[in-house]
């Protein structure tokens, strides 16, 4: 059976042990990463595996935010060309049949056109799988309360007819609010 993985690892350099241990441990097909931290100029590579990226770096130069996913040699697979402004990055996986598999980072403080979010949808080939870190709130995917990317979210998910994949299992601990959200998932063509 083919394994997924989707992991907001905050700096891809300074975890490049943990993905390797997850890599023995679990022998993804696909890792999806948010928040790598990379500069255009950084290199990273993790053997067996290719890595798709989109790096993201601010006005002073500093590495923030960024997309990437790992997909391992041993499974036949080709990048997918975005034309969008999100922090995204797709690659078509042969497992029984082609699937898309598309990684997406939403800052929490940086506004989403829903436009952009609806192209990138009718961009990627399905079926297709959305892994990311959405940082949107809404009872859908397990949050207690909903804020406007929630609503944009849920607003993508009725137009595309697309399967939310969660099971309301909060993935992310706010150090100073002290209180737990869920805000990575993945959305996926019926």
């Amino acid at each position: 059976m083919a394994c997924l993985v989707s992991w907001n690892c905050r700096g891809f350099r300074s975890k490049v042990c943990h993905i390797k241990d997850l890599i023995y441990e679990v022998h993804p097909v696909c890792i999806a990463l948010q928040e790598t931290y990379l500069k255009h100029a950084d290199i990273a590579k993790i053997k067996r595996y290719s890595l798709v990226r989109k790096d993201n770096e601010n006005e002073s130069g500093r590495a923030s935010g960024g997309v990437a996913l790992l997909v391992s040699h041993d499974t036949p697979s080709s990048v997918i060309t975005l034309h969008t402004n999100l922090q995204a990055v797709a690659v078509r996986v042969m497992f029984s049949n082609l699937v898309t598999i598309c990684t997406l980072y939403l800052p929490p403080s940086t506004s989403v056109d829903e436009r952009d979010l609806n192209r990138l949808v009718d961009e990627l080939p399905t079926p297709f799988i959305i892994l990311g870190d959405f940082n949107g709130h809404s009872p859908l995917w397990g949050s207690k309360n909903t804020n406007l990317r929630g609503r944009q979210i849920e607003e993508l998910v009725n137009t595309h007819s697309l399967c939310l994949l969660n099971n309301g299992e909060d993935a992310y601990f706010h150090q100073r609010s002290r209180t737990f959200h869920s805000l990575d998932f993945a959305l996926c063509t019926p």
